[in-house]
């Protein structure tokens, strides 16, 4: 397993405007955004997301880390967000290489 990303999401980021005032929360396709960003990082980009499972909310300067498992063929891999010890979601998808 493999540590992409670990931080929190800006409050004032305007990823969080509508989402819900007053109490704010990350939106899902936000969370696919910052695993994007990383996976380029280390070579690769989602080619479909095959399955997601959200199970707790993430708030605006929540510490978060992204983990990476990329399965025998380099191809399918396992996605997670984590805090602290509690699982926010995690997602199957399948991988393709970047261009350059």
């Amino acid at each position: 397993m493999q540590l992409i990303r670990s931080e929190g999401v800006d409050p004032k980021s305007r990823c969080l405007d509508g989402h819900f005032p007053g109490n704010p929360i990350v939106p899902g396709a936000v969370l696919l955004g910052l695993a994007e960003q990383a996976l380029r990082d280390i070579g690769y980009e989602i080619k479909c997301v095959q399955r997601m499972k959200f199970l707790r909310q993430l708030i605006p300067d929540q510490p978060y880390e992204i983990t990476l498992e990329i399965g025998a063929g380099g191809i399918l891999a396992k996605l997670a967000w984590i805090s602290g010890t509690e699982t926010l979601a995690n997602a199957r998808v399948e991988l393709r290489p970047t261009n350059g």
